[in-house]
């Protein structure tokens, strides 16, 4: 045997070992399944954060126990969810995280808790939703509605001595007078603090979360995509609408009460709307596929498009709004405020008077930016109405929002743009592909 150098067993690489990268792009296959030679997204990481994040906010605000009855808090929470029927707080179904307990307790309708128990083994109980609470009690008449608000409470009750909480101060997420004044009778303190609480806790992402908002954000692409191709002379708003609907749910998404394409003159001011409208050669249109979800993870994006060529006055109002857009997103990153990205937009009343613009109270949804998460609105809200008054609100590493700009002229064309952002510490990623650069002339043929 020939004898091995003690150069070679000198050499580093027998001791090297290959670091974590944390901005790895790698790690980014942009699936909607899980396999056994990627990690992609892990769920069980992703439970476990949120379900951490919400301890931690329990025991910040020196709460005993949060209740949700709000679907989006239910799922954050707990990691389940029903077809969203039950959105956003039916009182079908709720959920209680005692803060002496590891995981929460779910209160499932009627007989899902069957499979809900054996697909959720993280859960710390799954019980029998006493459905009365939220707006279906409503609908049971008065002695049914009575009924079911007391068993309701009294199982809350229950379940708040049984883990040594019922002393402390129950948050709740939805403010409802009934259960509020039964939960007082039966001796609960009770706080409309759950909804701040939860907000607080979803507002920063964790790596899974991101993915997962990343691949949302993928699915967006192309439904653009999908739209692009079809967009022609005679084909309606509403098929293009729909065509991106397949798109989504072909991928794995799921949509929520949203997604639409509107054109031509309808589409300034903007109806945040659908119709059957025909498009027409020469018709500038735009497209929201907000409240597509991976995960629960939503999207809310802007494209805007021409059937043929745009006009030059369509291509100089989209210039601007890429301006106003890009204006913001290049300056964001941990520690810019809220403040210093709504000086970057201008004055609605200034800019918007031919559409009768008065005050920024008009221009809701207009330019300005929206956490994004599991719901379309989480921390921060960016918008000239409120954060050009103090405090002013820093932005964190691992915010996740959507901003958007828009302008048009009426009677004419209206033209939108929109991208989903993380907040990083040095800058910002921006998880949205599709081109942006300038309206996508359509070919007629």
């Amino acid at each position: 045997m020939t004898p091995v150098s003690k150069a070679a067993l000198d050499d580093p690489s027998l001791k090297f070992e290959w670091p974590v990268l944390e901005e790895y792009e790698g790690r980014v296959p942009f699936g909607t399944q899980s396999v056994d030679w990627e990690e992609r997204i892990n769920m069980d990481r992703m439970r476990r954060y949120r379900m951490g994040r919400v301890k931690q906010q329990m025991e910040r605000m020196k709460l005993g126990a949060i209740l949700s009855i709000n679907e989006w808090n239910m799922r954050y929470m707990t990691s389940t969810w029903n077809a969203y029927w039950t959105t956003p707080a039916s009182g079908l179904r709720y959920s209680m995280f005692p803060v002496t307990k590891e995981s929460p307790i779910l209160y499932e309708q009627g007989e899902i808790g069957y499979h809900a128990r054996q697909m959720a083994p993280w859960l710390h109980k799954v019980k029998v939703a006493m459905t009365g609470a939220g707006w279906i009690g409503r609908v049971m008449g008065p002695a049914g509605h009575e009924q079911q608000l007391k068993k309701f409470c009294q199982q809350i009750v229950d379940d708040l001595k049984e883990a040594g909480v019922e002393k402390e101060t129950l948050a709740v997420d939805v403010w409802d007078p009934g259960i509020v004044a039964e939960f007082q009778r039966l001796g609960i303190k009770v706080s409309p603090d759950g909804a701040a609480a939860m907000l607080e806790a979803r507002r920063i992402k964790n790596r899974d979360e991101i993915e997962c908002l990343r691949t949302a954000a993928t699915i967006s692409d192309a439904m653009f995509g999908a739209v692009a191709r079809a967009i022609r002379p005679g084909v309606k708003e509403s098929e293009l609408c729909g065509i991106a609907h397949k798109t989504a749910y072909d991928l794995g998404a799921r949509i929520y009460s949203g997604v639409f394409v509107t054109s031509g003159p309808f589409a300034w001011p903007n109806p945040r709307d659908e119709s059957d409208r025909i498009i027409r050669p020469g018709d500038v249109l735009y497209m929201d596929t907000y409240n597509t979800a991976y995960m629960g993870y939503k999207t809310c994006v802007y494209r805007t498009y021409s059937c043929g060529k745009a006009s030059q006055e369509a291509k100089d109002d989209y210039k601007l709004a890429l301006d106003w857009l890009y204006d913001a997103i290049n300056i964001i990153r941990a520690g810019v405020t809220t403040r210093e990205i709504a000086e970057k937009w201008p004055s609605g009343p200034e800019v918007w008077k031919d559409i009768h613009v008065i005050s920024e109270d008009q221009t809701a949804g207009s330019n300005w930016a929206h956490g994004i998460g599991l719901t379309l609105y989480e921390p921060p809200i960016i918008w000239r109405a409120v954060s050009l008054n103090p405090p002013d609100i820093p932005l964190e590493e691992n915010m996740t929002f959507a901003i958007e700009t828009q302008h048009g002229r009426p009677g004419k064309h209206g033209v939108r743009i929109e991208e989903m952002v993380r907040v990083t510490k040095s800058g910002v990623e921006v998880m949205t592909k599709f081109p942006v650069d300038e309206i996508l002339e359509v070919p007629l043929v």
